[in-house]
């Protein structure tokens, strides 16, 4: 017999009699898949992760944008109030931005969001009209790189930006903090002009 918890499994047990009578192979439970790693990443041109949080008590979004491996940003933004749909599209957004501002003209991105970056590609639709606005905004920022590709990582692969994120659901809306790090020099920096505002909530329900 086989025990679990002070109780009989009886699952294997019936596979073995079953198995022993028929003669069949054992039973093997199937072992659960985990999420592959993503494909490595062309260090050649800049690449960035992203991610947003929606909490009870705030939102927040976080990006890594690396220009080389000796030179990236650690981004972390207050969004106020929103759904996770609303955050993650926003902190895009904003990534693009940023992205822009620092003459990236090429970009690789990478999301835990399925749902937004379906939307990027054209893979699904957004029927959520107060997030069209910002969406049709974002597709814009994307005509203006030369190179984008925008890929779904699962989470487990996104722990950095989505560490940020969540950090930065304490930080009032609007506030940025940004960590530079290049070669062994770091720097901080607080409320990028550009993009120092505080975003509306919308219900993307």
């Amino acid at each position: 017999m086989i025990f679990e918890n002070g109780s009989i499994r009886w699952q294997p047990v019936i596979a073995k009699i079953v198995a022993a009578y028929l003669e069949l192979p054992e039973y093997t439970p199937p072992r659960s898949r985990r999420p592959s790693a993503p494909n490595p990443i062309d260090h050649s041109i800049p690449w960035a992760f992203f991610n947003g949080a929606a909490q009870q008590h705030g939102c927040g979004g976080g990006f890594i944008l690396y220009l080389s491996d000796q030179h990236h940003y650690k981004v972390k933004m207050g969004l106020g109030v929103g759904t996770n749909n609303f955050v993650e599209l926003i902190t895009l957004r904003n990534l693009m931005h940023f992205a822009l501002n620092h003459e990236c003209r090429d970009l690789q991105i990478y999301g835990d969001s399925n749902i937004i970056i379906n939307w990027i590609n054209l893979k699904s639709r957004c029927y959520t009209h107060t997030l069209l606005n910002i969406l049709d905004e974002v597709m814009h920022l994307k005509s203006q790189f030369n190179n984008i590709i925008v890929r779904h990582i699962y989470r487990e692969h996104n722990h950095s930006a989505d560490g940020l994120s969540k950090e930065a659901t304490h930080l009032p809306g609007g506030q940025w903090i940004i960590h530079e790090q290049r070669g062994i020099s770091q720097y901080q920096y607080y409320h990028m002009p550009y993009i120092d505002q505080i975003y509306p909530w919308v219900d993307d329900h």
